[in-house]
C-alpha cells in the first residue's frame, strides 16, 4: 500500500485588494471561480484525491458557509481566510500540526491550478523520494509550458541550464515548514520580482544571474544557506502544473485547453454531482 500524506491547499485572498477575476465572474474570491462546472479549489482537491496518496486535506481561505456549499467528495478541514498569503500558509501548517503533532512529510499547493491531476501529484511525490531533503518544490521548463501554452506569458527564471517557472506544488517536513517562515515572508512578498529574490541570496548570486552564469545547483546551495534547510527542485514534465490562473488570459487559456483535451480528468469530474 502506498504511503499517504497530509496536504494543505491555500485558497485565500486579500479582502483589501479585490481580485479582478473574482469580480468579473461574480464570486467572492478567485478560488471559487467556476471551471468545468465546479470551483477551481474543487478541482485541486479532486486531483489530490485521485492521486491515491493523500490522507488529510486542509483547505485554507474559505469561510464555513463557502465550504459547506461545495461537496468535495471527501472530508476536508477548513481554516478561515487570513489577510495574506504567508498567514494562510502558516495557518495551514498549524492545522496540520493540530491534526497530528508528529513531524512528517506534508504537501502544500495553491488553490488556483485547476488543471492539476492525480497523475501530476503522484509523479511529484515519487520524484521526491526518499524524502531525505527538508523541502521539495515543483518547477516546469519553459519549453514544456510553451509546447502546450505558447502564449501564456509566464514568468521564468533564466538559468544556465534552462528557463523555469514555478509548478505550484511543494512538499517537505512539517518542522521545516515552520523553520522557513521568516525567510518565506520576504520571498513571498517579492515572489513576482526575481531580482529582489536573488538579492536576498547574495550579491554574487545576482551578478551570476545577470551574466547568465547561475545554475540550478548554485541556487540550491545558496538557498540552503539562506533558509537553513536542504532542498531540491523537481522538474515536472507537465505544463498543466504551471498553469495557475492569475489573469483573464490564463483563464481563457485554460478554457481553450479543455476544449482541445477531452481526455483531461476535469471533463469526467464535471459529470459527477459535486457542484457548488
Amino acid at each position: 500500500m502506498e504511503e499517504r500524506f497530509d496536504a494543505f491547499v491555500v485558497a485565500g485572498y486579500n479582502p483589501d485588494s479585490p481580485d479582478p477575476l473574482a469580480q468579473a465572474t461574480g464570486v467572492s474570491h478567485k478560488a471559487l471561480l467556476p471551471i468545468g462546472g465546479a470551483p477551481m479549489i474543487w478541482h485541486v482537491v479532486r486531483a489530490l484525491e485521485e492521486s491515491g496518496r493523500i490522507r488529510e486535506i486542509v483547505v485554507v481561505g474559505l469561510e464555513d458557509a463557502e465550504a459547506a456549499a461545495i461537496d468535495f467528495g471527501r472530508p476536508v478541514h477548513v481554516v478561515p481566510n487570513r489577510r495574506s498569503l504567508i498567514e494562510n500558509q502558516y495557518a495551514g501548517l498549524c492545522r496540520l500540526r493540530e491534526l497530528d503533532p508528529a513531524d512528517r512529510v506534508v504537501l502544500a499547493l495553491s488553490g488556483d491550478v485547476p488543471l492539476l491531476t492525480g497523475e501530476i501529484v503522484a509523479h511529484f511525490l515519487d520524484r521526491c523520494r526518499p524524502f531525505d531533503k527538508g523541502l521539495y518544490w515543483g518547477i516546469v521548463e519553459r519549453r514544456t509550458v510553451e509546447a502546450v501554452f505558447p502564449h501564456s506569458q509566464r514568468s521564468y527564471i533564466k538559468l544556465r541550464d534552462g528557463h523555469f517557472c514555478n509548478g505550484d506544488i511543494y512538499c517537505g517536513w512539517l518542522s521545516v515548514g515552520f523553520q522557513i517562515q521568516e525567510a518565506g515572508r520576504y520571498i513571498l512578498a517579492h515572489r513576482k520580482n526575481q531580482l529582489r529574490q536573488l538579492w536576498l541570496l547574495g550579491p554574487w548570486v545576482l551578478l551570476r544571474y545577470l551574466f547568465r552564469r547561475l545554475s540550478t545547483t548554485d541556487l540550491i546551495a545558496v538557498a540552503e544557506r539562506v533558509l537553513g534547510v536542504q532542498g531540491m527542485p523537481i522538474i515536472l514534465p507537465y505544463a498543466e502544473a504551471a498553469m495557475d490562473v492569475d489573469r483573464p488570459r490564463h483563464l481563457e487559456l485554460v478554457h481553450r485547453y479543455l476544449e482541445t483535451h477531452p481526455e483531461h480528468p476535469i471533463h469526467h469530474r464535471a459529470l459527477s454531482p459535486q457542484q457548488p
